[in-house]
């Protein structure tokens, strides 16, 4: 039987050396190329930003100094009292013809809104012996002219117009009550400065 013994003990190998004078020179030389690589980046991006910064100051100036130009323009105008006279006669010009629009916007919508309602009125306030044949109505005055087989139904035909919001509180009075004849009595009332539209009316229809 054999019987084999290791004499090649631990101690006896040879030493491996890892950080030999070749290695520690390859470490040292790459991190000598990552530090200048670093300080070459970080010298570019201060670069650009320095950059960047020379042109957001040049162009800051130059906006303020076109701010401050206009500015004196401004002043310079706003001193010349010739402008300034030319201005505020505008500025009344537009004033007036803004308040002028605004009052016949509101005279002509009152003027639509009244007329029809005023019809509406009328016709429920209509009877049987009395009929229309003019109606009137200038600057909110009416003045109503027509005919009637019983004058007697006149004065209440008048009395129901305080039931109606747009013909209670009319001052009417009454201009002109004649016979026609077969066509019954005709009537004219209304407001007073119609009375010469109606008598110029009567007289050319008499002609």
């Amino acid at each position: 039987m054999k019987t084999f013994a290791n004499l090649y003990l631990s101690e006896l190998q040879p030493n491996r050396q890892w950080l030999t004078l070749r290695r520690f020179v390859a470490v040292n030389g790459a991190l000598v190329i990552v530090v200048l690589v670093a300080w070459l980046l970080i010298k570019l991006v201060a670069g650009q930003q320095q950059a960047e910064f020379v042109a957001s100051a040049a162009e800051a100036n130059r906006v303020e100094t076109a701010l401050r130009q206009r500015q004196a323009t401004l002043e310079q105008a706003l001193n010349n009292s010739s402008l300034n006279g030319d201005l505020d006669r505008v500025q009344q010009t537009l004033t007036l013809r803004q308040r002028l629009l605004v009052q016949m916007q509101q005279l002509t919508g009152r003027n639509n809104v009244s007329f029809s309602q005023l019809l509406a009125d009328l016709s429920e306030a209509d009877k049987n012996a009395i009929w229309l044949q003019r109606i009137l109505m200038q600057d909110d005055a009416l003045t109503l002219q027509g005919h009637t087989i019983e004058p007697q139904q006149l004065p209440a035909w008048l009395a129901e117009f305080s039931q109606f919001s747009t013909l209670k509180d009319r001052p009417f009075g009454v201009f002109e009550l004649r016979e026609e004849g077969d066509q019954g009595l005709r009537f004219v009332v209304g407001h007073l400065q119609h009375r010469r539209d109606v008598s110029a009316s009567s007289g050319s229809g008499q002609r």
